[in-house]
């Protein structure tokens, strides 16, 4: 019974699924694939340009009238400037950093000294032997300085030139993959529309249909729905089962009953029949009994008239069988056990048939009852059907309409790419050519050092000064390539990428889009995604209210994967809700109550068989212990034996003779009479009399369980009489309540779906989020590392500038230096030779100068050392005032053991 009800009150809540499509491109694109190494640079711009609204906003309003060509191209950036003080700094920096070189360049042409203030003399020899001691050695260590700083930033030049060409082909390869991302968008955006109009359609469209499936389901099997809880209810709280088999074990007990009173009139009637012969026989015998009496002498007449028989008359046996014969009652009972339709337990079993009939066919009659009901009901459901269809036919026209937007713009992107490409290329061959520049001035500075590590001085300071004249002119044109990439993709990083990042309030973006709105001339009255919608469906759609949904909010709820049919309000265009609300539809909630259990089965159904009962029970009262007492007292056989005997002692006392043997003649008389009729009529009695008894023990339990059965059919027709209409409502409401669970499963399961996980519209955020991935991370990255690599590279150039100058003047001295010691070597070839023996022997060997300059002159010039060596002559000259005294100390050293040496003046 619990498993019943529980299967009446259980609703399946399993509905199919919507199956996604996966066959996305942009997945495919492996958009999200790489390092992007410049995202840095975006911090850098927001401290360069603040994100604040108000100055956003203004910059939003020129773009929109920029847009919509109230103002041209040249007002836009004039406006623009107003407002980015940032970038005008940065700007000014470019500029200065590019002038660095030159003005250096200058700067250095006109401080530097002639090349003949240096020309060797006849006594250049001190001097050389000199600056041998004190320059040589500061301008190689000064050589080597400035040649490892240069080669450092030839070396960051040249990383910085590698970062130019792979930032601006990666640029060019963004910007040549830019259509088919786009393409792949618009194709990805189609495909999503149409799969989230095809994975709604499924769910509104199947789940509709599963549920009124499963409604006319359950009306097809309302007799076990409805009919049988009833039943069982009522058979469970009444056990009119149980009452109806009591009354068959009646039904076999009255048989019973019937049969021991069918002997019982058996007995009575063969007892009636030998009673009334030997009532005749006994009336004879008396007769004979007087005559003898008569016949007697004076003298034996008082034992003759001793002498007395009794019939039956006096004993009153044949009208106690003739009594128990007619009697009506048990007449009645005997006749309970025939199977003639006349009889009561026929009646009885009849009634009873049908009344069992009635109640176990209920379930059926409910069915039948409610055929009329169902087939309302599936009319009105076909109805819901119908409406539910139209709206799906809304949502396609719609989404179609959407799609033919996207194809549209998809054949507009066309022209535009083409243009696209153009501007690409330009920018790309830009970039080139300012890579190129870059590296061949690189080259330059390079060649330069290679030419001084191979001791060709004169042509490393020549390709030094080279390098500076064209770093110069280059510093120019790559400082305006750098501004021009810096405002691309700062502009870019700025009024695109940050808003397109700003999550999650897209503040920027749903201001532009939104509110002003730069798609459309005049504000959207409810925003961009409610105007498309606006727009996509059909004329005569009925919104139930308008779509206000921001574009923040859309986005959000996408990237958390939400469904379109919640995140994009559909159900204020398709009203869905409404219309698979069956309380809001009289028609169908009327056509569901009308379906229900009637209780006027059961009302009086068993009155008959209550009658039949109390009849039974009326004639069950039957009292047959007198009758029987009676009987058993009653012995016509011992009252012949009785006459017998006293017969015989008579006899022997008559003393008359012929008297006598009268008397003898008329015992053997009764002798046969008692032994032909009296004894078995005295057996038959018996037989009466065992009846009776078996009769009353058999009564009294009958008549007890007919009282009983009685008893409980009154109780269980009362309860039916007063409580199965309130069961049958009960019972038919929670049916009803199944069938209305049915349309409430579903609406539970559209809402939960259609709000949930159908239809996602992730896929649109993926669109939105490759496109700011493409745009950000594969073109403005890329753009501001290409700007940045070239500010690198500007930086280093003036930085380089002055290193080469000032390294080609320390190549040029040590040229003149060379110069001045191949002069002084030619006067000297003995101390030539001399150097070289040193050179080749064994022994090594140190110089040592010891210069002694006097107190009043602690240091000289090349102009002093000049004109003192030219002026003194002898070792004598030099004592005067400021003179030079230059002695040449020669230390021989034995074995390379510095303790072990010789000295000799040179």
């Amino acid at each position: 019974m619990q498993a019943m009800e529980q299967s009446v009150a259980i609703i399946p809540h399993d509905y199919p699924e919507p199956v996604a499509t996966d066959s996305y491109i942009i997945p495919t694109l492996g958009l999200y694939h790489g390092s992007f190494v410049f995202t840095y640079l975006s911090t850098f711009l927001s401290y360069i340009t603040p994100y604040d609204l108000p100055v956003v906003y203004c910059i939003l309003e020129l773009l929109r009238d920029a847009f919509h060509t109230k103002v041209s191209f040249l007002q836009l950036i004039l406006e623009a400037l107003k407002v980015e003080s940032g970038y005008i700094c940065l700007i000014a920096i470019f500029f200065l950093i590019s002038l660095i070189p030159l003005c250096y360049t200058i700067a250095w042409g006109c401080a530097k000294e002639p090349d003949d203030d240096l020309n060797p003399g006849p006594t250049v020899d001190a001097i050389i032997q000199a600056e041998e001691l004190s320059l040589e050695e500061s301008l190689h260590c000064r050589k080597s300085f400035l040649g490892l700083m240069l080669q450092v930033v030839i070396l960051l030049l040249i990383a910085g030139v590698i970062a130019m060409f792979v930032t601006n082909e990666q640029i060019a390869s963004a910007v040549d993959h830019t259509p088919t991302v786009v393409r792949s968008s618009l194709l990805d955006a189609a495909t999503y529309l149409r799969d989230a109009e095809s994975q709604m359609r499924f769910v509104i469209a199947q789940g509709l249909a599963t549920a009124t499936e499963r409604i006319r389901d359950d009306l097809e099997a309302v007799d076990k729905l409805l009919g049988e809880p009833i039943q069982h209810h009522l058979a469970l709280f009444t056990g009119i089962d149980i009452i109806f088999e009591s009354i068959i074990e009646i039904s076999t007990s009255s048989s019973n009953l019937s049969r021991r009173i069918h002997l019982l009139q058996d007995a009575l009637a063969r007892a009636a029949k030998i009673s009334y012969e030997a009532e005749y026989r006994l009336d004879e015998l008396q007769i004979q009994l007087t005559v003898l009496q008569r016949q007697c002498t004076f003298r034996d007449r008082p034992l003759c008239d001793t002498l007395r028989i009794r019939n039956f008359e006096d004993t009153g046996l044949i009208d106690r069988i003739r009594k128990l014969q007619a009697d009506r009652t048990l007449a009645k009972l005997m006749a309970m056990g025939e199977a003639s339709r006349n009889s009561s337990m026929h009646a009885l079993s009849q009634e009873l048939t049908l009344a069992r009939a009635t109640f176990r066919n209920y379930a059926g009659e409910v069915r039948n009852a409610t055929e009329d009901q169902a087939d309302l009901v599936e009319e009105r459901l076909e109805e819901l059907s119908n409406d539910t269809e139209a709206t799906v036919s809304v949502l396609s026209q719609t989404i179609g309409e959407l799609v033919g937007q996207v194809n549209r713009t998809a054949n507009f992107s066309d022209s535009f790419f083409d243009r696209y490409r153009e501007i690409g290329a330009i920018l790309w061959l830009a970039g080139l050519a300012t890579t190129i520049m870059t590296l061949l001035v690189t080259l330059i500075l390079l060649s330069a050092l290679s030419c001084g590590c191979c001791h060709a001085d004169n042509k490393a300071g020549i390709t030094l000064i080279l390098g500076a004249v064209c770093i110069c002119i280059a510093s120019l044109a790559l400082s305006g390539f750098t501004m021009m990439e810096m405002l691309l993709g700062a502009h870019g990083q700025l009024f695109i990428c940050h808003p397109l990042y700003n999550e999650p309030d897209y503040t920027v973006l749903q201001k532009l889009i939104d509110k002003p709105g730069l798609i459309y001339p005049t504000e959207p009255q409810y925003g961009i995604i409610g105007e498309l919608l606006r727009q996509a469906a059909p004329a005569d759609a009925r919104w139930s209210q308008p779509v206000q949904i921001s574009l923040s909010k859309a986005l959000n709820e996408c990237e958390q994967g939400r469904g379109s049919y919640g995140t994009f309000q559909l159900d204020s265009l398709l009203n869905l809700s409404a219309k698979i609300e069956h309380r809001k539809r009289p028609e169908l909630e009327r056509a569901i109550e009308s379906v229900g259990a009637s209780e006027e089965p059961f009302l009086g159904f068993t009155v008959r068989i209550q009658g039949i009962l109390e009849d039974m029970l009326y004639d069950s009262d039957l009292n047959m212990t007198s009758t029987r007492i009676e009987l058993t007292q009653l012995s016509p056989d011992k009252d012949v034996l009785t006459f017998i005997d006293q017969l015989q002692r008579v006899s022997a006392q008559i003393q008359d003779v012929a008297t006598s043997s009268r008397m003898t003649t008329l015992g053997s008389r009764a002798k046969r009479l008692q032994l032909s009729l009296l004894a078995p009529l005295e057996q038959l009695r018996g037989d009466i009399v065992y009846h009776l008894t078996a009769l009353e023990l058999q009564l009294s339990p009958w008549a007890a369980q007919v009282n009983k059965s009685l008893t409980h059919l009154r109780n269980a027709q009362s309860f039916l009489d007063t409580d199965a209409a309130e069961v049958c409502y009960n019972r038919s409401d929670t049916y009803r309540a199944r069938l209305r669970g049915h349309l409430d499963a579903y609406r539970n399961y559209t809402t939960m779906v259609l709000n949930d996980r159908c239809a996602s519209c992730r896929p649109l955020f993926d669109i939105f989020d490759a496109m700011r991935m493409l745009f950000c991370h594969h073109i403005m990255d890329p753009m501001n590392g290409l700007w940045f690599s070239a500010f690198l590279c500007l930086f280093l150039w003036a930085v380089a500038t002055p290193l080469s100058l000032m390294l080609s003047s320390t190549y040029r001295r040590l040229e003149i230096l060379s110069t001045k010691l191949q002069h002084s070597n030619s006067h000297r070839a003995r101390a030539s030779v001399r150097e070289d023996q040193r050179e080749s022997s064994h022994w090594s060997t140190q110089r040592s100068v010891s210069v002694h300059v006097n107190a009043m002159a602690e240091s000289s010039t090349d102009e002093e050392l000049s004109h003192y060596t030219a002026t003194g002559s002898g070792e004598e000259d030099g004592t005067e005032e400021g003179a030079v005294v230059i002695e040449y100390i020669e230390l021989r050293y034995e074995s390379g053991d510095p303790t072990n040496y010789r000295e000799s003046l040179i």
